[in-house]
């Protein structure tokens, strides 16, 4: 399996063009380990939805909304980690400073995208919250 690289062009790419199946599957099951199941929740979607889904079929808006946020986030969180390994930990891990959810959890909405952006930047910057 080739792991896409993402960069803020291709994430902005994507968001214009759509993500594909494909990509969703090395980013939600390659890396990140989520079941459909799971990630069916965080998106608000259904897992059948994502089961119909052929690799080169675009998913839905607001799932590849999703998607797109996990992929900044994890971009960021790496380079700030300074490994894959780490920003997975973190980004699958319960935050107090988002009242307990993960920041995965919290990517399903652009405001929860906001929020553990600034989180990593803070952390980024060594500003205590």
């Amino acid at each position: 399996m080739v792991i896409i690289k993402y960069t803020p062009v291709s994430c902005r790419s994507m968001a214009v063009g759509g993500v594909q199946k494909r990509a969703y599957n090395q980013v939600v099951h390659g890396i990140f380990k989520i079941s459909d199941k799971d990630f069916a929740v965080i998106a608000g979607t259904s897992v059948r939805t994502l089961a119909r889904l052929k690799p080169d079929d675009l998913l839905p808006f607001q799932t590849a909304e999703v998607i797109i946020s996990l992929m900044r986030a994890h971009q960021k969180a790496t380079e700030i980690f300074g490994s894959e390994e780490k920003s997975v930990e973190w980004l699958k891990s319960p935050n107090t400073v988002l009242g307990g959810i993960s920041p995965v959890q919290a990517l399903n909405s652009r405001f929860g995208a906001e929020e553990v952006m600034d989180i990593l930047g803070r952390i980024e910057y060594g500003v205590y919250s």
